[in-house]
């Protein structure tokens, strides 16, 4: 293959996986800035400090996903007129990105475990909903209970019966005796918006026998721990997904564009002081000693 082929081949190839690369980027950097913003992580988050590690693996790729966005143009501009310094700066920011690429993904696999220990298989959440819980308007940590158990579907820390050995129940003992907050009902949509919905409770056996053992069909029975550690890891999966397929591309851009460069460094530029050596020469040469047409010397 010619030189002039060879060029416009790994220029082609460059320029639409770095059009590639760029498209992945907007989508990392979208995708990852609304996980930050959206409005149930955030309140999730509050159970516990050691939640917002979780932080740090949004902040990662959100950085990726810049990095790609403003570098990508660069390297666009620099791949169709072969600018070499240009190169070597998106060759530079590449490497970066693969870097920060691959220790975002080894952070979240090694994170989702740590948080499957410390939610689903610990007592994060069931501590909280045990000495926190109050069941009254205006307290954080019911209002972040409460929202929890309504949008993923659970009740208590490991199960409804947690709420058995609970600071709210003690408070009133003998009312909330077998029973759990409304918002573990599954209906609690109806009441959500109601002025009473902290003072009604939830059954959590099947009534009017009140047969223990027997759980109420209207109760949503999975532990929130569990349902915590699922909706994290779900996000966590989809991030270091977007992350694997960012690696490769990330990858395939950096090999194109560095043998780009290297066939832009063996080409051979005559520089000013040959062309005057060998215009030189060639007036010696001839019989008749004239300037010459020497314009093919700087095209």
């Amino acid at each position: 293959m010619r030189t002039d082929q060879k060029l416009f081949c790994l220029k082609s190839s460059s320029v639409i996986f770095i059009i590639l690369l760029w498209l992945l980027g907007a989508v990392i950097f979208g995708i990852l800035l609304w996980f930050r913003l959206d409005f149930w992580s955030n309140e999730y988050l509050e159970v516990d400090e050691e939640l917002y590690r979780y932080l740090i693996l949004l902040y990662i790729f959100i950085v990726v996903g810049g990095l790609i966005v403003g570098f990508a143009i660069l390297g666009i501009v620099a791949a169709v007129r072969a600018i070499k310094w240009a190169i070597v700066v998106f060759i530079v920011a590449m490497v970066l990105a693969i870097i920060l690429t691959v220790a975002g993904m080894a952070y979240g696999i090694v994170y989702r475990e740590k948080l499957e220990e410390t939610i689903s298989r610990g007592t994060l959440v069931r501590q909280f909903i045990l000495q926190r819980y109050k069941g009254i308007k205006f307290d954080r940590a019911t209002y972040v209970i409460d929202l929890m158990q309504s949008e993923l579907k659970c009740c208590g820390g490991s199960a409804p019966l947690d709420y058995s050995e609970s600071t709210w129940q003690k408070e009133q003992e003998q009312e909330r005796k077998g029973r759990a907050p409304l918002s573990c009902c599954k209906d609690y949509e109806r009441y959500q918006n109601s002025e009473d919905r902290y003072t009604q409770t939830c059954s959590i056996f099947q009534q009017p026998s009140n047969v223990e053992n027997v759980y109420n069909p209207n109760l949503n029975r999975k532990g929130c721990g569990k349902a915590l550690s699922t909706f994290f890891s779900d996000h966590i999966y989809t991030v270091v997904g977007i992350g694997i397929a960012t690696f490769v591309i990330e990858v395939v851009t950096l090999i194109l564009i560095s043998c780009l460069l290297k066939v832009l460094n063996s080409l051979y530029i005559p520089q000013p002081e040959e062309i005057v050596y060998d215009m030189a020469h060639n007036q010696e040469k001839s019989p008749y000693p004239s300037r010459g047409d020497y314009r093919d010397y700087y095209r």
